[in-house]
């Protein structure tokens, strides 16, 4: 297989290796040769024009407005480069882009692209470049001369054929050189894309495998937290099943405490009956005057008979009435009356008894208040003269003072 015999991108590809002036020279070699040439030289051409026009519109990006500024800026040097680099591809524009345009010729001067690509190269990468008429020096000589070979010993044959109208105009549009570089550039752009497709696709399978994992493990603190939530109602209902038993045990209590307490009373009060019999019988002292030294068990006497503290009865205690016997106080409370006291439970009913133990009850209560409010209004009227005495102290002081 030949060289030939490949594709033209491939045999493209070769020649790309190659610096423009040897391809402009190698299109001596056959006319498939020389129309390869042609298309790579125009394109080249195309391209460096591309690339001056995006480095120039850079630089003048970063440069102040001011003229006077930009003498003294670093990228100045950058610009008068630039600025005269694109004096020439003007100068090259008007000489062969008519003649291109009309299939006539290609880019002849190949080494001119080549020295306009090293100057941009030295424009792009070096901060300070040299002066412009030392970087430009080769690139003036070339341009000028390959213009002149042009326009004394190419041009006027092509003029001729042109007002002749013996070739047959084939323009060749800018779109169609720049097809095959278009595409490549779109392969590029694809495999870039793809890269970053690839990149893309790695990384979230990563951020999967991760938030996987994070799942699985939220599953499990679920799975646990569901255990432990069960395992507590669980214990809750025994709880509740075990306050339920306390409460009945509590009840059976109280039932049984009312009932000892009833009964405790009914023989507290057979004692005290008995005791005041005995007393009464051997001619002790009334019960007020020993009242300070007898402590009353008001839980023995039947105060929560009365409707007043019926409201204030625990529930579980059902409201008995009284068995308690007392002794008739009326004697100790008026030993004229009768000179042989005894027990009055032989003579009066019940109801009166009860009247009157409640009677006499209330009567030792109300000695016991009016006793205590005789001390607290002894005891201001204490602090009152005291209060008093430190006042004329106080004056008498401020007098001699």
């Amino acid at each position: 297989m030949t060289l030939l015999g490949l594709p033209v991108l491939v045999i493209e590809n070769i020649f790309s290796y190659l610096s423009f002036d040897e391809i402009a020279k190698n299109r001596l070699v056959s006319k498939e040769f020389n129309d390869i040439c042609m298309r790579i030289l125009n394109r080249g051409f195309l391209m460096i024009e591309r690339r001056h026009a995006l480095a120039l519109k850079s630089v003048k990006a970063q440069l102040p407005r001011r003229e006077s500024e930009r003498r003294y800026h670093p990228l100045s040097r950058h610009c008068d480069i630039l600025t005269s680099i694109e004096t020439r591809i003007s100068m090259l524009n008007m000489t062969y882009t008519k003649f291109i345009d009309n299939g006539l010729c290609c880019f002849i001067p190949g080494r001119v692209i080549d020295e306009i690509r090293r100057v941009l190269i030295i424009v792009e990468s070096s901060k300070t470049p040299p002066r412009a008429h030392e970087v430009l020096q080769e690139l003036r000589d070339i341009s000028s001369m390959a213009i002149e070979h042009f326009d004394d010993k190419i041009s006027p044959a092509f003029r001729r054929r042109l007002q002749e109208g013996a070739v047959q105009p084939c323009p060749r549009t800018s779109q169609a050189v720049l097809a095959p570089i278009a595409a490549r550039q779109e392969m590029l752009h694809l495999r870039r894309r793809s890269i970053l497709n690839a990149k893309l696709s790695l990384y979230l399978a990563a951020q999967y495998k991760k938030y996987h994992k994070r799942m699985m493990d939220y599953k499990k603190i679920a799975w646990k937290q569901h255990k432990a939530i069960r395992d507590m109602s669980k214990r809750q209902r025994q709880q509740d099943n075990a306050i339920a038993d306390l409460k009945k045990r509590i009840e059976e209590c109280d039932i049984k405490y009312s009932e000892l307490t009833h009964t405790n009373q009914a023989a507290g009060g057979k004692a005290i009956a008995a005791t005041a019999a005995s007393d009464a019988a051997s001619g002790s002292q009334p019960l007020r005057h020993f009242g300070s030294q007898i402590k009353l068990d008001l839980s023995v006497l039947p105060i929560g008979t009365s409707k007043r503290n019926q409201a204030k009865a625990l529930p579980n205690i059902k409201p008995r009435k009284p068995l308690i016997k007392l002794p008739s106080l009326s004697e100790d409370l008026d030993p004229k009356s009768d000179p042989n006291p005894g027990p009055s439970t032989s003579t009066q009913s019940p109801k009166t008894k009860n009247q009157s133990t409640m009677a006499k009850i209330r009567g030792i209560t109300n000695e016991i208040r009016h006793l205590s409010n005789l001390s607290k209004s002894f005891e201001g009227k204490l602090k009152r003269m005291s209060n008093t005495e430190q006042d004329d102290v106080e004056a008498k002081k401020l007098k001699t003072e």
